[in-house]
């Protein structure tokens, strides 16, 4: 798995460019995964299952340090064909 993250201070522009890549991914604005609404190990689990189901863009905005350390844990887990997009919450 590859993990793209995007930090920065507020109003920078964040969210805006993690859905312009997800539209040109052919994902739903909607579909965007947002951070604060999972409990760590619930946002780890949902990626996974979305990989296995063959997503190969996944986009999350408003992301956790901690989750974002539960990512990294599973990043060897997922085949590098998949793309995880991950705007980091300040």
């Amino acid at each position: 798995m590859q993990l793209h993250i995007s930090r920065g201070a507020p109003q920078t522009g964040k969210t805006v460019r993690l859905r312009q890549t997800a539209k040109n991914a052919g994902i739903n604005e909607k579909n965007i995964l947002i951070g604060t609404s999972y409990v760590d190990r619930e946002l780890e689990a949902k990626v996974l299952v979305l990989a296995l189901r063959g997503l190969k863009v996944i986009c999350i905005d408003e992301c956790r340090e901690q989750q974002l350390a539960f990512l990294r844990r599973v990043k060897s887990r997922i085949c590098n064909s998949v793309t995880v997009h991950v705007v980091v919450a300040n």
